[in-house]
């Protein structure tokens, strides 16, 4: 089975089949566990789609983590 690895925004995305789609585990910088709401679709569906998916979920914990920091 052949992982295909992605650099977005210091995070890891490790992209493998299942079934017959497609499971991308996050693992933020520095980690060697993935994050639990890591996405995957089982069946048939474009790689680029949870791809996607799994870059909204970086997008939207950096969002998060912004305005903890705000003033």
């Amino acid at each position: 089975m052949a992982v295909e690895t992605v650099d977005y925004n210091g995070y890891r995305l490790e992209v493998v089949p299942v079934g017959k789609g497609w499971r991308v585990s996050i693992y933020p910088p520095g980690s060697t566990s993935a994050l639990p709401e890591s996405p995957s679709m089982l069946e048939k569906v474009l790689k680029e789609t949870v791809i996607a998916e799994a870059k909204k979920i970086v997008d939207a914990r950096a969002a998060i983590k912004l305005m903890g920091n705000a003033p």
